[in-house]
């Protein structure tokens, strides 16, 4: 089964809550309670957003955190590869390394390939998009048909 790890899912999870309040800062225990993620994975996720500059921290009392850009230009790769790393299906699909079976293998080009389409179809998805998921599938298709 294809699946992306829990932090994956709440560090998407932090940046929707947040594309929907722009302009105002959140501090970490405020976003746990409103998102029902508990304190330390909360910070956790909301150091390692800010340090790959997806979102932007101030300190102080009156401080907290922010969207680093506008919801609509954040995908969800983007959120994706800071937590989960490089975004491919398979090992061969991404890396230069070599397998046990690269020589015998005649699926290598086709796991690429089909790895290199479920990232551009993540990369077509935004905050600003998952903020309205019933909109999704219009969204998809609409970006299918206009894919040269």
């Amino acid at each position: 089964m294809l699946r992306l790890s829990k932090l994956t899912d709440y560090a998407i999870v932090i940046m929707t809550y947040l594309g929907k309040h722009p302009g105002q800062s959140n501090n970490a225990k405020s976003i746990a309670v409103q998102t029902g993620i508990a304190l330390p994975t909360t910070s956790k996720l909301l150091k390692r957003l800010t340090q790959h500059q997806l979102l932007v921290a101030q300190r102080g009392t009156k401080g907290g955190y922010q969207l680093a850009s506008p919801a609509a230009d954040i995908s969800l790769v983007d959120i994706i590869q800071v937590v989960e790393g490089q975004l491919a299906l398979t090992e061969c699909s991404h890396s230069q390394r070599r397998c046990s079976v690269e020589k015998q293998c005649m699926i290598r080009d086709n796991w690429r390939r089909i790895s290199t389409f479920f990232q551009d179809t993540l990369l077509h998805i935004s905050v600003a998009d998952m903020m309205q998921p019933l909109q999704l599938d219009a969204l998809l298709n609409s970006k299918r048909d206009n894919s040269p």
